[in-house]
């Protein structure tokens, strides 16, 4: 593919300044107008459909076209507390020009660059990386594998690093190219220095674009099993210090009533995270078998690998599958952050995340219960990535209460899951509520096909979408995907699937919440759930008139999980209804007094 094929996103004066684009060929012009600014490239190029995405979404996130890499940055972050004032940093940038050149990686294939802190080598594609959509995930399996611990892994799809001669705001230094001699014989300081002002007494030799010999690319085929099986054999490979988790499941071989299960989140794992491909996973899938006196059928081991990949499943470090294998010696202990795209954020990375966040128009994901209810006394916001728990006792409301809401967010699509009520009713409770008209009245105007009322019908539920059938809690993500949701009903928690919980209620419903609350995160949706209360809850009512966070049905993960915990009260036949906040998350607590019109399926203040 010819150059002019290939645009880079980049960011002038802050990482969050993002989602720009240009020819890769116009980027010097563009970095060159902009030296005493903070400017930053994407680590990968993308193919010209980025024009077209970006012109839609108005972002680069989403994107699954194909990319393509004209230089790998390896990132060598300034050690904390060096206690050689900086020239520990110095030495491990040898180690790694050392281990480079151990790979036949030599100088002309790559330049030295001092970053404004740490250390850059902008390496050729010594490798011959193949445009791909999957190329980040290869690339990143790649130089784990090669340099593990030395380097800092970041490969991931949407990453901007920082361009040669431009600003580092955070030293007040600039990021200059360096000579190997250079960095082996002066001081850190003397390296600071000269980073003062652009450099322009020394200029970084050209890249040789060439692949080296002996070097390929992780490759998960078939011919090359051998060295993926070396990853869980601890015969090499990758680091066991990055998802620990994964090794010791593998290791321990069978574990009554868990092989299934175990296989699932190992596939699924091996696939997103170590960029394994469909054919390797099923070679490290029969190995897995080979460890048990009574391994699954060879036919049932490909099934379950071909499900993960079918299905996407996405695994975090609270997954109780995964649980009960934490070590405290992986590097994502701390975080707990398997199911996020990148490991770590420092400094720079956190503060222009909050950025970024305090700058997006989040018009269209998000709400304030106070536009919906303008008599309460504070705003109260609503957004994605939360999982909010609506519980209260049978036959009140809630899912009307639910609906009602809907309704007044035109602005944002959402998908409502009828677990318990069969659509016809749920058709027509919406258009009572958004048309203002008792049941009969919408039964007749659309029973004698009255097309203005119809219209108005359509225009006000265009923004939702109706299902009644549970799909299963993995399964849920590429529903929501399909969809293009940005709010997520379910009604109820208790109607969700979990295949593969067996009979254990208990333990279905852990696994609901944790999938309901990674379903929020990593989907970027807001999951709106209805649960029920216990039965003990419902008897002590009578008497208490309250409910407490531990008033729900079943097992308190669900609580635990939800970002914000909310009661729904009052008494069967009557129309005062009680709405209050028993947990929130980063928000005020509230309390709504209302009256429900059943006839309407509305709400409104209590006089």
């Amino acid at each position: 593919m010819a150059a002019s094929d290939w645009w880079l996103e980049y960011a002038v004066r802050s990482i969050s300044n993002r989602n720009n684009l240009c020819k890769l060929e116009d980027f010097p012009k563009i970095a060159s107008k902009n030296q005493n600014a903070e400017i930053y490239r994407s680590m990968f190029l993308y193919h010209s459909d980025i024009v077209d995405f970006v012109a839609e979404n108005n972002t680069v996130t989403g994107f699954n076209g194909i990319q393509s890499v004209d230089k790998l940055v390896i990132d060598i972050d300034y050690i904390k507390n060096d206690n050689n004032e900086g020239n520990q940093t110095k030495a491990k940038v040898i180690d790694v020009i050392n281990k480079m050149s151990q790979l036949s990686i030599k100088p002309e294939h790559y330049n030295i660059w001092f970053s404004g802190k740490g250390f850059h080598i902008h390496v050729g594609n010594v490798y011959g990386f193949k445009d791909s959509n999957q190329i980040a995930k290869q690339v990143r399996a790649t130089m784990q594998r090669d340099f593990g611990d030395l380097i800092d892994i970041i490969y991931d799809s949407r990453r901007l690093i920082r361009a040669g001669f431009s600003y580092h705001k955070g030293s007040g230094l600039f990021k200059i190219p360096i000579s190997y001699d250079e960095l082996e014989n002066l001081e850190y300081y003397d390296i600071l220095d000269m980073a003062k002002e652009i450099r322009s007494d020394y200029k970084p030799s050209h890249i040789i674009k060439e692949v080296v010999e002996g070097l390929e690319p992780m490759d998960m085929s078939r011919k090359n099993i051998a060295e993926v099986r070396k990853v869980f054999d601890n015969a090499g490979g990758l680091s066991t210090r990055y998802i620990t988790c994964v090794q010791h499941i593998y290791n321990a071989g069978y574990v009554p009533n868990n092989r299934h299960k175990h296989l699932l989140a190992l596939v699924s794992i091996w696939r997103k995270k170590y960029a394994f491909d469909k054919i390797a996973c099923d070679h490290l899938a029969r190995a897995y078998m080979e460890k048990m006196d009574n391994p699954l059928p060879a036919v049932e081991t490909s099934k379950i690998v071909s499900d993960a990949f079918k299905n996407d499943y996405n695994y975090g470090c609270n997954h109780p599958v995964l649980q009960p294998y934490c070590d405290t010696k992986c590097m994502l202990y701390k975080w707990k952050n398997l199911d996020e795209e990148s490991e770590m954020l420092n400094a720079e990375d956190m503060t222009s995340r909050l950025v970024d966040y305090l700058t997006t128009d989040f018009t269209d994901k998000s709400f304030d219960l106070k536009d919906i209810f303008p008599f309460i006394s504070k705003p109260h916001l609503f957004t994605t990535g939360q999982l909010i728990t609506l519980i209260g006792d049978t036959g009140l409301g809630k899912t009307a209460f639910y609906q009602y809401i809907i309704t007044k967010l035109r602005n944002i699509n959402t998908l409502f899951l009828s677990l318990e009520v069969d659509d016809i009713t749920m058709i027509r409770r919406f258009l009572q509520a958004t048309l203002l008209m008792k049941k009969h009245e919408v039964l007749s105007a659309f029973a004698n096909k009255n097309s203005e009322i119809i219209d108005l019908g359509m225009e006000s539920i265009k923004h939702i979408k109706l299902m009644t059938m549970s799909p299963d809690i993995e399964d849920l993500p590429s529903v929501v995907s399909e969809s293009g949701a940005k709010i997520v009903v379910v009604d109820t928690i208790d109607r969700v699937k979990a295949k593969y919980a067996g009979k254990d209620d208990f333990a279905r419903q852990e696994i609901i919440a944790n999938g309901l609350k990674d379903l929020a995160m990593n989907e970027d949706v807001m999951v709106l759930a209805v649960h029920h209360i216990s039965k003990s809850a419902s008897y002590s009512y009578q008497e208490t008139n309250s409910l407490n966070v531990h008033s729900g049905k079943g097992n308190s993960a669900i609580e635990q999980k939800s970002d914000q915990y909310i009661s729904f009260e009052g008494r069967a036949m009557t129309k005062k209804r009680l709405v209050r906040s028993l947990k929130a998350r980063d928000e005020s607590t509230f309390e709504i007094i209302l009256d429900y019109n059943w006839e309407t399926f509305t709400f409104d203040k209590r006089n």
